[in-house]
């Protein structure tokens, strides 16, 4: 078990949500609350939550959802290891969800734990903001009540071009979801789904696809690997070569050094 120790992280570009990683023994045994939705996954041990005067415990491999306002104390029992997120609630009516329903506070979701850790790996490592809100989005629905309005506000096909085109064109820029659902005429959950129906991916794995063609043709020009990254619009090398390698299978370095070298004798 980790030594008693507690971090906080705000991930950037996504204001009212924050990473908490703590390990030992529960960092307060204080009756308190927060006006955020706090949801978190239990990496070792087991975290005990006093709720309404009733215990919930999660174990490791388990998530523990305390709803935002609501008067908790954590139980002294024990040590335990755990990446909570600490996200304000606007975020779901932001991003077109139905309000969060949560009846169990604890919940045995592998899915929902992976998009946890998934999001708050995010805090360290660098991504484009239609990454962090896809990621954040992936979170939420797992929580959301229903589907949102996943059944009505449906884009025309004609702004889905719209939006790709957007995206085609200005791939390099730091583009946000809500922006482009905008520019569709419906909310960005709905956009998310109708997008990667209409085009086989959501929009920040097209422009991540795109940002990756075009490190593919600089280095191809000679551009060193630093500079590409930043051209194609890569937060740096490490956040270029983790999505080079998720769409070519091989680093950036990799596939530079097997290009075939121009005769120079």
């Amino acid at each position: 078990m980790a030594r008693h120790a507690t971090e906080f992280t705000e991930i950037p570009g996504l204001k009212g949500v924050a990473v908490v990683r703590h390990g030992g023994p529960p960092p307060t045994g204080a009756r308190h609350r927060h006006d955020s939705l706090c949801v978190g996954a239990v990496l070792e041990g087991a975290r005990t939550v006093l709720l309404n005067g009733t215990p919930y415990t999660a174990e490791a491999g388990e998530v523990l959802i305390i709803p935002p306002g609501r008067v908790h104390a954590c139980e002294p029992r024990g040590e335990s290891r755990y990446v909570m997120l600490s996200v304000d609630p606007a975020w779901f009516a932001r991003l077109g969800l139905a309000p969060a329903r949560l009846r169990q506070p604890v919940r045995d979701d592998p899915a929902l734990f992976g998009r946890i850790n998934d999001l708050a790996s995010m805090a360290d490592a660098p991504g484009s903001l239609l990454e962090l809100e896809a990621a954040l989005m992936a979170v939420l629905e797992s929580l959301s009540g229903d589907d949102g309005d996943a059944g009505t506000n449906a884009p025309e096909p004609g702004r889905i071009r719209s939006v790709r085109a957007r995206i085609e064109a200005a791939f390099a820029e730091d583009l946000r979801l809500d922006d482009l659902a905008a520019l569709a005429g419906c909310s960005p959950c709905r956009l998310n789904r109708t997008f990667a129906s209409a085009v086989g991916m959501p929009p920040h794995e097209f422009q991540s696809m795109l940002r990756v063609r075009e490190v593919k043709r600089l280095i191809r020009v000679g551009t060193p690997l630093a500079e590409a990254a930043l051209l194609a619009g890569f937060a740096d090398q490490s956040h270029m070569t983790r999505r080079f390698r998720q769409f070519m299978g091989m680093t950036p370095g990799t596939f530079a050094a097997g290009l075939e070298r121009p005769d120079t004798d």
